[in-house]
């Protein structure tokens, strides 16, 4: 695992990693900056020497026509993009003829340009994790989910409620209204399944504190996923695959981090729920998915896993270089 030395600052002290000043954010306010800075000190011990041979940047921006400042750098190392943030996963094509690579967060599988991949989006820094990972059968938890009441959650509340069918059609209401109305009507559904938590908050972190939540989910044995704002991917199947717990899932996209993995998929809430009542029912089910959850994570999805990941695309991009220029 991650030691995490390199925080805040210090990241961007080193002197070939830059922090693009038209970001959203300030580093050190970044839900991923821990992620990110135990990426790069993992990055740092594989790469060795040849770490000093690439210019890093680092961009957060959720603006719809924001682009990256380093593009008009002129550098005689190779320039690496990291774009995280972006949750309606803007097309970085157009722009990559100015790197050597790019990793961006909430692009899935969709653009399969030869320099561009994929990013896990990590975890919020402040969400503690519990270790040694607690076994599945001792926690405290059945099913825990509180988050946002977004407007991608509408088939997930309605699943959750036992009188959906008395609830009027989203058509009726503008997306907004509609949302304030379900959260008026019930916010928590904790009594869905014995020893369970499952709220709803009506922005995003206004439920438990960052501890708090971190806590229950290293007590919980299954953690529902449904969507985020924009994008299925959110900070929650990370945090909830490192803490050891079972995910059940709306549909990821193909990537590294999610194909195979053992994280429970499903089409709509309605198997949903039908399927963490199975699960709840197969003990043994719950264990072995805990088990390949963990596994999951130190080898697919830790700081650890994703910075040899990106050293791996590096790699094959050098490769492809070296390749062409013996051919020339």
């Amino acid at each position: 695992m991650s030691s995490n030395k390199l925080v805040g600052e210090d990241l961007l002290k080193l002197p070939n990693v830059h922090y693009e000043k038209n970001s959203d954010y300030r580093f050190e306010e970044l839900n991923e900056g821990l992620f990110i800075a135990g990426v790069f000190d993992e990055l740092q011990r594989i790469m060795k020497a040849n770490f000093s041979d690439f210019e890093f940047f680092i961009f957060t921006n959720h603006k719809k026509d924001a682009l990256p400042e380093s593009i008009h750098v002129k550098s005689n190392k190779r320039k690496v993009l990291f774009y995280f943030s972006d949750e309606s996963g803007k097309d970085p094509r157009p722009y990559a003829k100015h790197y050597f690579a790019i990793f961006k967060a909430y692009i899935g599988d969709r653009f399969n340009s030869g320099n561009i991949f994929p990013i896990q989006i990590g975890y919020v820094k402040d969400v503690p994790a519990f270790l040694p990972v607690k076994p599945i059968m001792e926690r405290t938890y059945n099913v825990f989910f509180r988050g946002n009441l977004n407007k991608n959650r509408i088939d997930f509340f309605r699943n959750l409620a036992g009188f959906k069918w008395l609830l009027p059609p989203q058509r009726i209401f503008n997306g907004e209204l509609y949302r304030k109305v379900l959260l008026k009507t019930q916010d928590d559904f904790s009594g869905k399944f014995p020893d369970s938590i499952l709220m709803f908050n009506s922005s995003f972190k206004s439920g438990f504190s960052t501890e708090k939540y971190g806590e229950i989910l290293s007590e919980s044995k299954i953690v529902l996923c449904p969507k985020g704002y924009d994008m299925t991917e959110c900070f929650r199947h990370f945090e909830g695959m490192r803490a050891g717990c079972v995910i059940v899932s709306e549909r990821l996209p193909n990537t590294a981090f999610y194909r195979g993995s053992p994280i429970i998929e499903i089409d709509d809430w309605k198997q949903g729920m039908a399927t963490v009542k199975e699960l709840l029912n197969d003990p043994e089910r719950l264990k072995a998915l805990q088990a390949q959850m963990i596994e999951w994570w130190e080898t697919r999805c830790s700081e650890q896993a994703t910075a040899k990941y990106v050293h791996e695309r590096i790699n094959s991009l050098l490769d492809n270089t070296h390749g062409k220029s013996a051919k020339d």
